[in-house]
């Protein structure tokens, strides 16, 4: 797909976002929870960038239209408690360019590393990670205000 989404997905998240509600209530769970998506955001799109370099020099999709396609709004939505960020391409810019560059065509192969950004196991165990870190510097904030 074009634009997917991000959520939290480290184990044990939800124990981890009551304990934060608890002891510093939701303001303190919002700001750990869109700086965790933020930083999943910024990990996902510098992947997508450097997969991106690959692109043949003399063919069509070399303009920079794709790279400039990029999302990098870092704005998180929240639908009551649950909050997303939109990575991937936005189609108003380079229509189904990206998916095209993704999966190839039946002319052209895709472009290598460009799924794996988005959708690859190691991404997801990287933003596992950065998810996991950007929490517990909220909470080690809060800690140390106490």
């Amino acid at each position: 797909m074009g634009r997917r989404k991000i959520g939290l997905h480290f184990k044990g998240w939800e124990e981890v976002i009551a304990k934060l509600d608890k002891i510093a209530g939701a303001k303190s769970v919002k700001c750990g929870v869109e700086s965790a998506l933020k930083s999943s955001k910024k990990c996902v799109t510098y992947q997508i960038e450097k997969s991106l370099e690959k692109l043949p020099a003399s063919g069509k999709y070399s303009t920079g239209r794709v790279k400039n396609s990029i999302d990098k709004e870092m704005k998180v939505y929240w639908k009551g408690g649950l909050a997303e960020i939109k990575i991937g391409f936005c189609f108003k810019k380079s229509g189904l360019t990206g998916i095209f560059l993704m999966y190839g065509t039946p002319r052209t192969k895709p472009v290598v590393g460009l799924k794996t950004a988005i959708y690859g196991a190691k991404t997801k165990k990287e933003i596992k990670k950065l998810q996991v870190k950007e929490i517990s510097k909220v909470i080690k904030t809060i800690m140390e205000r106490s």
